[in-house]
């Protein structure tokens, strides 16, 4: 199920800490309003491949990663918003980006692998591309 919210259609979303972080695949670039601040790493995070793969991304970047979510989460500034990590309908990036917040939610938020994979997946969520 699609969701129209601003003028962006999410196309799916995985809520990892309940009221405030989330995972969403989106059409199109969002706005951060005041109740709800939005990143991607899209652009940021990128894999840098040795054949004909996409990932997974390296532990230097997984670091990355969960040092800018932590961050996100004490920031005073951030503290009553929701916090999205948004990627894009690239099936390469998004895959990327799910197994970075799947990784953030096992060593961080001490789910175990099963429950941050059912997150993800769950609901309308499109199946994602595998690791080759």
């Amino acid at each position: 199920m699609t969701r129209m919210t601003g003028n962006y259609e999410m196309l799916s979303a995985s809520e990892f800490i309940k009221d405030r972080l989330y995972f969403a695949t989106l059409r199109s670039k969002p706005r951060s309003t005041a109740n709800t601040h939005y990143f991607c790493i899209d652009d940021e995070l990128v894999y840098e491949n040795f054949y004909a793969d996409f990932g997974p991304l390296n532990l230097a970047q997984l670091y990355r990663y969960c040092c800018k979510v932590n961050k996100k989460l004490k920031s005073f500034s951030l503290a009553k918003k929701k916090i999205v990590h948004y990627t894009s309908l690239d099936a390469q990036k998004r895959a990327n980006s799910a197994y970075l917040i799947g990784s953030y939610a096992v060593i961080y938020l001490k789910k175990t692998p099963e429950d941050a994979y059912r997150a993800l997946v769950g609901g309308t969520n499109p199946p994602f591309l595998p690791f080759r």
